[in-house]
């Protein structure tokens, strides 16, 4: 409660703070598994809870963050989780209420929790037969009304319910088995060796699903290289790559090294320096390198990069971007995002693709990804790019990667059902050699 508070007054990276407050506690597993999953889950439903209480609420709402908190978590157990009962939900909260602010303040608590009881399902009363509106959705599906706007504009009625059921769900954890080291089959027999369970994903069995609510930084399989936190979506992007013997590859926007790790094990042959702009970022990466064991990986200051004389054969920019397509693993960005971010990182994506550009052999290849579903940050920002000259052609990610998730213009584009992962965009660009 005293986390989310403080999110409350400033809407930063809950992943940091989760880590952090995790690591001070050390509570047991299970522990850690309930504070998660109400950290997350109320920030994610933070939109309709905060619907919710202005309903259940007498008059305007005039309590301190701690005591909005206390009802909001309860209220998020009441409405969302079965696995807490609801009388001690109410306990809870209304008990913390009243030691830290007094008794006035719970009783607020305490009739508003008692009001959601009373009330139940018809609250949320998801079969309503109100307007298919941005205003309905982005309070059903708790997220804001100009993302629903913009996504009612280009996805049918069945895929935009899809996708917004599919941005509140709790993410899986998946793990990409180090082929260079074991093999799926022995990380999964190990995981199930201590209770954890897995399944090999359908695009690619060196990714494992893994039933492990606690820190994936536990399992051994992470610790000593084995295994690498990563979605099956990042992982079409190294497969797009498609990283050959004898190459030079560059990944310009490396940290944490996740792709940068997976395209190394792909091609063990192949030379990759891997870089990013946050010096601080570097340390991270160099982290993940030093843990899987990638001899063929070098670590390379940014600005280094940029005034080498080296060439590349390969390129990789995984960029930043509005993060749109992650928003059920990353649930604060719908919150820290606003229509003109849309725009923003359009222009740096398109400025990093030309500094790319400039560090790429003729005839060599840029992969230009994001994890945003927002066209003008995808397919836009790769027209801007070829029309600007320098002869640009695109390659048909169907090549490398399964054909039903290429869109028409031959671009890797998911919005992350269709493979049970997050959503990600990427090209394949060649640059024709003069």
């Amino acid at each position: 409660m005293e986390v989310y508070a403080q999110w409350l007054k400033r809407k930063f990276r809950i992943d940091r703070l989760n880590g952090s407050t995790q690591r001070r506690w050390r509570w047991e597993p299970r522990d850690r598994a309930l504070f998660q999953e109400l950290l997350y889950g109320v920030v994610r439903r933070h939109g309709t809870i905060k619907k919710l209480m202005e309903r259940l609420s007498t008059g305007k709402i005039r309590v301190e963050p701690f005591v909005y908190s206390a009802a909001a978590v309860a209220l998020y157990q009441l409405r969302f989780l079965d696995r807490v009962p609801d009388h001690a939900a109410v306990d809870t909260s209304v008990q913390l209420a009243k030691e830290h602010a007094g008794q006035k303040s719970s009783g607020w608590v305490n009739a508003v929790l008692r009001r959601a009881i009373r009330e139940g399902d018809s609250l949320l009363d998801f079969e309503s037969e109100e307007p298919f509106t941005p205003d309905r959705l982005a309070f059903v599906y708790s997220c804001p009304r100009w993302m629903v706007s913009r996504w009612m504009k280009r996805l049918s009625t069945p895929e935009l319910r899809e996708f917004l059921t599919w941005n509140n769900r709790s993410p899986s954890l998946t793990l990409r088995v180090n082929r260079r080291l074991t093999e799926a089959r022995s990380v999964a027999g190990e995981l199930s060796s201590i209770g954890v369970k897995s399944q090999q994903h359908a695009l690619d069995h060196n990714f494992l699903t893994v039933l492990h609510p606690g820190d994936p930084a536990e399992l051994k399989v992470v610790r000593d290289g084995r295994a690498t936190p990563q979605d099956i979506s990042q992982g079409l992007v190294a497969a797009l790559l498609d990283p050959q013997p004898g190459e030079a590859v560059l990944d310009l926007c490396a940290a944490p090294g996740g792709k940068t790790g997976h395209m190394a094990e792909i091609c063990p042959e192949s030379r990759i320096v891997s870089t990013d702009k946050s010096p601080d970022r570097l340390h991270q990466l160099r982290q993940t390198i030093s843990r899987c064991r990638l001899d063929n990986v070098e670590v390379v200051h940014y600005d280094e990069v940029l005034s080498s004389a080296q060439r590349y054969d390969a390129i990789l920019v995984d960029a930043p971007c509005t993060g749109t397509g992650v928003l059920a693993r990353r649930p604060d960005l719908r919150w820290r995002r606003n229509p003109e971010d849309v725009g923003r990182m359009a222009d740096i994506q398109l400025a990093l693709l030309r500094i790319a550009a400039d560090k790429l052999k003729d005839g060599g290849r840029i992969i230009y990804s994001t994890c945003s579903v927002e066209p003008e940050e995808n397919g836009g920002v790769v027209d801007s790019l070829i029309s600007g000259g320098d002869g640009w052609t695109v390659e048909p990610a169907d090549r490398y990667i399964a054909p039903e998730l290429v869109d028409e213009a031959g671009f890797l584009s998911v919005l992350g059902p269709e493979i049970r992962g997050d959503g990600v965009f990427a090209a394949r660009l060649r640059k024709t050699a003069r």
